[in-house]
């Protein structure tokens, strides 16, 4: 531990250059900027958390650096699968009778692969037990070539979402492995007691018996391997090889009793459903309340220090990203509240918040669930976190979540303990079943669609709101037929889908004695997200004024326009863009359109049934609004064939132009509480802006602004336009500079051109 005295004199920075040295502010996050060179982007660097102003370094271990540098290059490279599944599950089923159960074979081919899948240790790891993923050889290639006809012969799976999971961690660190095999042997009658239950029950609780048995051999196989390890290790080395086979093992059937079993116990447990049974992008969820017992009872006892916690922590962090390529998103989620509605925030909080500083990964990022009692010392905290470029934490507005969840019939307990679904997607953490972004729907198309159809037939609607009424029609039929397929697929799961190691984990599938995908887990829904509203909403208000109001154009016209991509019509493009009403700038005409769109879409999601429960609207894009956008052609609002579409539930790139404040206040004109499938809102500043404590106390009251009003979620960038096209010419010397996309994080040079330039074109927020 560090004496916080040493800070004095030293300003918050971050990952920059060295800079003239000013008076420490009073609480936050404290960072040493060292004379590193710009191309690492490592410095040396500390923080103070406010709840007892304890400083604690950020700089990694050498062994623990090194294990990050590798996960980043890796990341670089491209992260491979397990080359072997493929031969694991052909022999599975080689295996399997014809009377065999569909349950029974899915149980056995995810014990199967717990059983075989190679495992690979580095040297410095503290958690360990990630498989070894890395490309077939040619032996291998050649094997899974001679078994297509047999793996051919499994039936396809349906398809819908089965990763984004979040498992009851506190029933399992509660029970442990052989506690939750205890309760399924429980419900399982003896000879003779056979009518208290169902055959299709006695086979469901069979599976999952056997299902778990498998995460339990995994585990043990851990644990050998880190014995085989500290063979040729030097003693230290051998000696904490020995104290994770130790843990391994304990936990392998035991509830954990300290912090370093629950987390590692926590890594094993995604691991072995992301990789055993495919839930990708199982997610650590909400460590500072899952593991906030076992932290304080050992620092209580003596059995850590924060700085050790923190290392744990960091070590979680980087083995996530060791698993996962660049491009997609995992979560931690911080702060909130408990199940009687009490706030959380405590060390671990901040300590989750800390490790994604030190580690400056791409995964997880660290959100926060923001409500009025949320203590203005973490909100500072989060907000001096932003400022340093890194992205993190996103707020996402608890009240306002847990209410519409509530809504959807979720008891007020459960209401509070939800998780972002990896981007935004919101999921009730243990207890759910819930498909996100099922689909994603081009919102532009539509309007597109409909002019070219108006073209075809040479009528033209004879007022803007019959051509309004022409594009909510059409986006209504593909909505329906969208979720008339998703009810299909959410059927044959039953058939051939079904997760028996799944179902152990979420609530209340073994109470029920049924699947997590036949009805088993407590909350079933589907969520969809559209893309693009701002460039609908902005390419209307520009039929509405040019067609309809002014007669400039007809639709014919504006037709030819488009299809010609403003080619010798910049003048006019130009008079769009900066003449015509766009949304996201407090301008009531727009904002209206974009509030009955808003609520129009809800509306018409929410009339269709997928599944169990009516079909729930999202508003967030991940990466699909560049992919959408790729493959649309010039849109009324000016935007060009090919570019993005918004990055999210806010305006246009580049068309803020009265402010974040004005932003921010269009946005939360509609409303959020339905929009349970995400919604992101991102806002962009430079550094310098955010440099002093005026400028971050207008970040603080922009954020309160957003979530008050009843925003969804907001997430900061931090980082100059300037700095990311230095990034696109000098791509080597950035390969950790994080962006927020829409939704996740990313890094810069990761991204494609197009989606770089997207990023850049977002209007660079400052204050008055």
């Amino acid at each position: 531990m560090i004496d916080k005295h040493q800070l004095k004199n030293h300003r918050w920075e971050h990952r920059t250059p060295p800079v003239a040295k000013r008076p420490r502010p009073q609480s936050g996050v404290n960072v040493l900027a060292s004379t590193s060179s710009w191309p690492s982007r490592r410095i040396n660097h500390v923080i103070e958390l406010p709840v007892d102003n304890t400083v604690l370094p950020l700089t990694l271990k050498p062994e623990i650096a090194s294990l990050r540098d590798i996960a980043l290059k890796g990341q670089q490279l491209g992260i491979s699968g397990i080359p072997t599944l493929p031969l694991i599950d052909a022999q599975s089923w080689s295996e399997r009778t014809d009377d065999e159960d569909w349950l029974i074979w899915r149980a056995r081919r995810t014990k199967a692969r717990h059983e075989s899948m190679p495992i690979e240790l580095s040297p410095g790891e503290r958690i360990v037990g990630r498989p070894e993923l890395r490309a077939l050889t040619p032996k291998e290639a050649q094997e899974i070539e001679g078994i297509q006809e047999i793996l051919k012969s499994i039936p396809p799976y349906p398809g819908g979402d089965s990763g984004h999971f979040h498992p009851d961690y506190e029933k399992l660190f509660r029970l442990g492995i052989k506690g939750i095999r205890q309760e399924i042997q429980s419900k399982t009658p003896t000879v003779g007691q056979t009518d208290s239950i169902t055959e299709g029950q006695q086979t469901f609780y069979r599976a999952c018996d056997i299902a778990i048995s498998g995460l339990s051999e995994y585990a043990q196989r851990v644990a050998d391997e880190c014995d085989l390890a500290a063979i040729a290790a030097d003693e230290a080395g051998a000696k904490q090889w020995h104290e994770l086979a130790d843990i391994c093992r304990h936990i392998s059937t035991e509830p954990p009793t300290t912090f370093h079993q629950a987390i590692q116990l926590m890594f094993l447990s995604i691991v072995g459903l992301w990789f055993g049974e495919d839930h990708g992008l199982t997610t650590p969820g909400r460590m500072d309340q899952t593991l906030r017992l076992f932290y304080e009872a050992d620092l209580a006892a003596g059995r850590i220090t924060q700085e050790e916690a923190l290392e744990l922590i960091c070590c979680l962090y980087i083995q996530t990203n060791m698993i996962l390529g660049a491009g997609s998103a995992l979560s931690v989620m911080v702060g909130g509240r408990d199940e009687n509605g009490n706030d959380v925030t405590n060390e671990l909080t901040y300590l989750c918040l800390a490790a994604r500083l030190a580690t400056q990964l791409v995964y997880p990022t660290v959100a926060l669930a923001w409500h009025e009692n949320t203590p203005s010392e973490l909100t500072d905290f989060a907000c001096r976190m932003l400022r340093t470029g890194i992205g993190d934490p996103a707020f996402f507005n608890d009240e306002l979540i847990a209410e519409g969840l509530r809504d959807h019939g979720v008891s007020e307990a459960d209401s509070y303990n939800y998780m972002n679904s990896t981007c935004v997607e919101i999921k009730v953490a243990g207890a759910s079943n819930m498909w996100v972004t099922a689909p994603y729907f081009n919102c532009p198309q539509a309007l597109l669609e409909v002019m070219n159809s108006i073209e075809e037939d040479l009528t033209q609607p004879s007022t803007f709101d019959e051509f309004n009424s022409l594009v909510k029609k059409r986006l209504a039929t593909t909505v329906r037929e969208a979720a008339e397929n998703l009810d299909r697929v959410w059927h044959r799961r039953q058939e051939t889908g079904c997760f028996p190691l799944a179902s152990c984990f979420i609530n209340d599938c073994l109470e029920k004695g049924l699947d997590f995908d036949r009805g088993g887990a407590r909350y079933n829904w589907v969520e969809n997200s559209f893309v693009g509203l701002g460039n609908l909403v902005d390419s209307l208000l520009v039929i509405k004024h040019l067609i309809y109001q002014l007669k400039e154009l007809s639709l014919s016209e504006l037709h030819q326009v488009l299809n010609d991509d403003f080619e010798g019509r910049e003048q006019l493009r130009q008079r769009i863009l900066n003449r015509i009403p766009s949304y996201g700038n407090d301008d009531d005409e727009a904002d209206t359109l974009a509030t009955e769109w808003a609520e129009f879409l809800s509306e018409t999601t929410g009339s269709n049934i997928v599944g169990l429960h009516p079909y729930v609207p999202g508003f967030f894009c991940w990466v699909m609004h560049e992919r959408l956008g790729a493959n649309t052609s010039t849109t009324p609002d000016g935007r060009k064939a090919g570019f993005p579409f918004a990055d999210g539930a806010g305006a246009v790139q580049g068309r803020e132009k009265r402010g974040p404040t004005a932003s921010v206040i269009s946005t939360t004109k509609w409303d959020h509480k339905k929009v349970l499938g995400g919604l992101v809102h991102n806002v962009k500043f430079s550094k310098k802006v955010l440099g002093t404590e005026s400028g971050l106390k207008a970040l603080r009251n922009l954020i309160k602004t957003y979530l008050r009003r009843g925003g969804f979620e907001i997430q900061v960038n931090v980082v100059s336009a300037d700095t990311l096209r230095d990034a696109q010419v000098h791509p080597e010397n950035y390969a950790d500079l994080l962006v927020r996309v829409a939704g996740y994080s990313d890094y810069f040079v990761h991204l494609n051109p197009n989606m770089q330039a997207e990023v850049i074109a977002r209007t660079e927020h400052e204050f008055a």
